[in-house]
């Protein structure tokens, strides 16, 4: 079996670098369409809990507050937004990632399609 691990991609200034060593030399990433970047809060690595569709994530507003978040960066409209989070998918396409923080338990999430 191969191990991913992942890139310091996204890393917020206030992460320690051992804690960037830890995630991109020691712990196992996931593999996605595209390029998965692992998130962080409270200056530390999030948990990685997996893939998740828009069930999933209705446990975890946050989670999808942060996609929306996201998205109007990337100017799309709201209708478009949502439209996109009641698609996702956990077993298919478009899909996100579910991760929760280890200090506050916020969740986190990103999106990814093929």
């Amino acid at each position: 079996m191969l191990a991913v691990f992942s890139d310091a991609v996204d890393v917020p200034d206030g992460v320690p670098l051992p804690v960037v060593e830890e995630i991109t030399r020691r712990t196992p990433g996931f593999a996605g369409w595209q390029q998965g970047s692992w998130l962080y809060h409270c200056d530390d690595g999030a948990a990685f809990l997996g893939p998740a569709g828009y069930h999933e994530l209705e446990a975890y507003p946050e989670a999808l507050a942060m996609l929306r978040i996201d998205h109007q960066r990337y100017g799309w409209a709201p209708s478009e937004t949502e439209h996109f989070l009641r698609a996702l998918d956990r077993a298919g396409e478009p899909t996100a990632y579910l991760f929760r923080c280890l200090h506050c338990g916020t969740g986190l999430a990103s999106w990814d399609v093929g």
